[in-house]
């Protein structure tokens, strides 16, 4: 659309009636008032109009004061009308236009603001989510343009996603948290899925077949028959475990976690009459660096993955003189053989001195919420201790240490570390 036409006529017969119309209304009032000043008045005299028996209408002469007045908005209306768009689509010769007032404000705007929101855009989402300066500013930018639909706490509501837990459509890692930010989504179930000749009666059996999946109360007759139904009606997008693609879209319908409903009689309904969803497109109306702050912002409010360029490289453990460095995976508390085959290089280090004593102290990043990451750094504190006594060193030997700054130095895979020293 072009912004600057300032019509939305198609025809020019309208435009030159707007114009007319126009100039014929504007014009006829001052002839009206010139017509008005050579009128002839009596003095005393009434129009013959007359209410409630006594009052009388006088024709009078308008006042000075008050007819110039009027003469004056006649001449400023077409001083206006030459100035500003008011006549079809002829635009004025100052060429305004709304758009264009609009653009020229954005571009104030983005020259005093930009380089604050730019400053961000060159790091990695996982370095701007611990930027306080950049979470309060995602912050912000998420109270206006996400908290409609997702809540102030992020935490949505009923069709509309939380963002603050670990389950996530269209995928949780920066790059796909961006994408979706970026170019919106359409998300689309079917009615009846890929069996659109079930009756009422086998949409109940496939319902409670998958409420069965998750745990949820179901009939066992209806679950044996909806388990045959279910690779006919839903397997396509939910998969024949019914984990589905989440990445592509397509829900886990064995986790607890409910988009829209788990209430049977809506869930029957939803089947029957399929559902649509959308997400917005923000990439073009934000700009690059808006939505790389939103991105962070969502990111880091404690549900999202690693993604590839975020993803932890390089070894998961390290021995650095007297202590071993054991890192861990976002929101995970597991070690793997290679933390292993480190503490037992450390536990070799301490052979020489039998009474040797052992300090382990966790840390976390600073994304997500701080209380759950300071118990996710102390369990995998404790993960780290129990590997040392599966290894044969007495309870007693072994201190946990809480550090007086939980958060870790250095990147996130660096902070999300525990840190086992011989003392």
């Amino acid at each position: 659309m072009n912004f600057n036409i300032t019509s939305d006529f198609v025809s020019g017969f309208w435009n030159m009636y707007v114009i007319v119309l126009v100039l014929v209304s504007v014009i006829g009032c001052g002839v009206f008032l010139w017509m008005q000043d050579k009128a002839k008045f009596v003095p005393g005299e009434t129009t013959g109009h007359v209410w409630d028996e006594t009052l009388a209408e006088y024709s009078n002469p308008l006042p000075n004061w008050w007819r110039w007045l009027f003469y004056g908005t006649v001449v400023f209306s077409l001083v206006y009308l030459a100035l500003y768009p008011g006549m079809g689509n002829f635009a004025g010769s100052f060429g305004w236009t709304m758009r264009g007032q609009y653009d020229q404000e954005m571009k104030k705007a983005d020259e005093q603001y930009g380089p604050k929101f730019n400053q961000f855009l060159k790091m990695d989402v996982a370095a701007v989510a611990a930027n306080p300066e950049a979470r309060e500013m995602g912050g912000r930018l998420f109270q206006t343009y996400c908290a409609q639909c997702h809540g102030s706490d992020a935490k949505g509501a009923k069709s509309f996603p939380n963002l603050a837990d670990h389950d996530w459509l269209w995928g949780g890692s920066p790059e796909k948290i961006k994408e979706t930010i970026a170019k919106g989504r359409d998300a689309v179930m079917t009615p009846k899925g890929t069996k659109p000749d079930m009756d009422g009666e086998q949409v109940k059996d496939v319902v409670h077949y998958v409420r069965s999946l998750s745990g949820l109360s179901a009939d066992a007759a209806r679950v044996e028959r909806g388990k045959a139904l279910y690779p006919q009606a839903c397997v396509a997008c939910h998969g024949p475990d019914g984990k589905g693609n989440p990445e592509a879209g397509f829900p886990n319908l064995t986790d607890k976690t409910w988009l829209y409903t788990s209430q049977e009689a809506e869930m029957v309904n939803n089947v029957t009459t399929g559902l649509t969803n959308r997400m917005p497109a923000f990439g073009e109306f934000l700009g690059e660096a808006k939505v790389h702050l939103l991105t962070a912002y969502v990111y880091g409010l404690g549900g999202g993955q690693a993604g590839a360029a975020a993803a932890d490289t390089g070894p998961m453990a390290v021995l650095e003189g007297n202590t071993a460095k054991v890192y861990f995976a976002t929101g995970k508390a597991d070690m793997g053989a290679e933390a292993q085959s480190v503490i037992q290089g450390l536990l070799d280090l301490a052979k020489a001195n039998p009474n040797a004593r052992f300090a382990v102290s966790g840390f976390h990043d600073a994304t997500g919420d701080r209380a759950v990451n300071e118990e996710l750094a102390k369990n995998r504190a404790v993960a780290v201790r129990d590997a040392l006594k599966a290894a044969g060193v007495a309870e007693d030997r072994i201190e946990l240490r809480k550090p007086a700054e939980t958060t870790g130095t250095g990147g996130n895979k660096e902070a999300r570390r525990v840190e086992a020293s011989i003392i």
